[in-house]
């Protein structure tokens, strides 16, 4: 289908107020000002005001309403994709046995052939501190080398979540970066050390900064000091990006922690993640049960309305929520609205409702 929208086309630095974006055969072909476009392709859709934006790009997501990503792949993706996740990771939590974590990887690859707006898995564990919520990693539950290779094997895992204290984790980050997966770290209380060392070995992302992560570092003997927590240190690494869970009432992350981190790596750093499980009908976009908090019930157009709600301006929120975790996770053709990249497009109002989306696939 070939068609040229008319709107306020938002770019990675500056919104063009009048915009077109051209698209032929799922491909954008131009994007930028009205004015400069030779001559429209297709049908024409003016939008006015409304704003042409990218599809958003979520690398961190259980499951979408009451659809478990590794149970019902085509309900999650359904559910997602008319919240404008247009590029999703399934995200499977350590919690199974290596034959059944292996089948449910195959379940999300058979599904991508299908639904085209999920574009891989992301795996937390099974490296992961017993402290914060995982199995623990002994001898008669740790994954060996040949087992995780063996997934990575599938080739469809993009990132890889893992705790730098465990034991192995350095080897762990090293063979999965070879096979061309991006390490992450988290669900740690990692000593400053520890983090160090697995940024130098490869880990690329912090998973949800500021949540389920502490300090292993004794206090010291003098009372209101602070010592450096896992997150202190993760935020002093180079090269590192950082997921963000940014509800409505910062309750995963309080809204002026959001603001230090992005003051401290700078927003081109920062990605929104919804991490969101199966959960009650409440309304409500936080997942409590029996009194303890358990993912979200986040959708990508929450999250950038959130990020929009603490200041950042229309360009950011759509660097955090699509350009940026599509650049981290090598989803190179989905996150801006530049010429060669898959048209995938939202229309949104002012207040960043959701009101229509254009799909590649």
């Amino acid at each position: 289908m070939n068609y040229t929208l008319y709107g306020r086309v938002v770019l990675p630095e500056c919104v063009v107020d009048d915009g077109a974006v051209a698209v032929e055969n799922g491909k954008i072909v131009f994007a930028g000002e009205k004015s400069d476009l030779a001559a429209p392709v297709g049908e024409v859709h003016d939008f006015g005001g409304k704003y042409i934006a990218p599809g958003f790009v979520d690398i961190h997501c259980h499951a979408g309403g009451q659809y478990w990503c590794h149970e019902d792949p085509e309900g999650m993706s359904k559910f997602h994709l008319a919240h404008g996740t247009t590029s999703l990771l399934c995200t499977i939590y350590r919690g199974f046995t290596h034959e059944v974590l292996l089948s449910h990887v195959r379940t999300v690859k058979n599904a991508m052939a299908s639904f085209g707006n999920i574009k891989g898995v992301h795996l937390e564990g099974p490296y992961l501190n017993p402290s914060f919520g995982a199995s623990p990693v002994d001898e008669g539950q740790a994954i060996k080398r040949e087992e995780y290779m063996e997934i990575a094997a599938e080739e469809v895992v993009r990132q890889w979540t893992c705790s730098p204290e465990v034991e192995g984790t350095l080897q762990f980050v090293k063979d999965i970066a070879g096979a061309g997966i991006v390490p992450a770290m988290g669900h740690s209380c990692a000593a400053p050390n520890e983090v160090y060392a697995a940024a130098d070995a490869g880990a690329k992302i912090v998973t949800h900064l500021f949540d389920a992560t502490g300090s292993s570092i004794d206090p010291t003997e003098y009372d209101g000091t602070i010592e450096v927590s896992f997150d202190c240190a993760a935020l002093l690494c180079d090269d590192l990006y950082y997921e963000i869970i940014c509800d409505s009432k910062g309750v995963h992350v309080r809204g002026d922690m959001v603001k230090l981190a992005v003051k401290t790596v700078g927003v081109d750093r920062i990605m929104g993640v919804t991490d969101a499980c199966t959960g009650d009908d409440s309304d409500t976009d936080i997942n409590v049960i029996d009194g303890e908090l358990y993912g979200s019930k986040l959708t990508m157009d929450k999250v950038a309305k959130n990020f929009k709600a603490l200041g950042f301006t229309v360009p950011e929120v759509f660097r955090i929520t699509a350009a940026t975790p599509a650049k981290v996770c090598r989803l190179d053709s989905v996150g801006t609205l530049e010429e060669g990249k898959d048209a995938d497009i939202l229309i949104l109002n002012e207040e960043l409702d959701l009101l229509k989306v254009y799909t590649s696939f």
